[in-house]
């Protein structure tokens, strides 16, 4: 992310809040959904990152189970990962992008959406910055990430406002577009692997967060 952005795998939380474990769920799905580079590839092959998910989802404020995907060496993830979503042609195989999944806004509608979204609570990516596009899968998740992080450390006269906009976050964006990636990747079956795993475990949570935050259109419901 850009400088004031925050790096959100980095963030440091101190209260042992729901909030706070939410936040960090979602920091590590932002961490484990990057090109696994360096110590995140070599995190994810050693199954050090899953068990972090799954200490993580333990703690979260209602029912969810993380299932670990399968292990793969971390030259066989950069493999998948540059197979599954960098660009060959003029499209990657799956797209990380909200404004190319069925009933997305057009791209510049989307786009102001966003960065509205990101400007109100101190993000300003209209002149660059960011990694990735406002709309992409990354971009998205660390926002929920920031949010939730914002309401750990909030007053409790704040914490409504926060968990309003993470709930309007969701229903507007995430929740319309993860179950169908999800999907997309459930079709390509062990290829996509772990990534599809991944991303399953990702829409699983986003409904239940959904159903945590009284968002209406909750997506994909969590395993007992």
């Amino acid at each position: 992310m850009s400088e004031a952005a925050l790096d959100t795998a980095e963030l440091a939380i101190e209260a042992p809040s729901d909030a706070a474990t939410r936040s960090r769920l979602y920091g590590l799905f932002a961490t484990a959904l990057q090109f696994p580079q360096g110590d995140i590839g070599a995190a994810l092959a050693d199954g050090e990152l899953y068990a972090a998910f799954a200490d993580t989802a333990r703690a979260l404020p209602y029912r969810y189970t993380f299932v670990t995907p399968p292990l793969r060496d971390a030259r066989a993830l950069g493999q998948t990962h540059t197979a599954l979503f960098d660009a060959i042609g003029s499209r990657p195989r799956v797209a990380l992008l909200e404004a190319r999944h069925d009933g997305a806004p057009p791209e510049q509608q989307l786009w102001e959406e966003l960065l509205r979204f990101y400007r109100y609570f101190g993000l300003d990516f209209s002149a660059g910055g960011a990694r990735e596009r406002p709309d992409h899968l990354l971009t998205e998740i660390e926002f929920m990430h920031y949010l939730a992080f914002l309401e750990a450390g909030a007053p409790p006269d704040n914490t409504d406002n926060l968990r309003r906009a993470q709930a309007d976050f969701l229903d507007r964006h995430l929740a319309r577009w993860v179950p169908a990636l999800a999907a997309a990747l459930a079709e390509l079956g062990d290829e996509a692997a772990p990534y599809g795993e991944l991303i399953d475990a990702l829409a699983r949570f986003v409904g239940a967060d959904c159903a945590y935050l009284d968002v209406p259109m909750a997506g994909p419901q969590p395993l007992d």
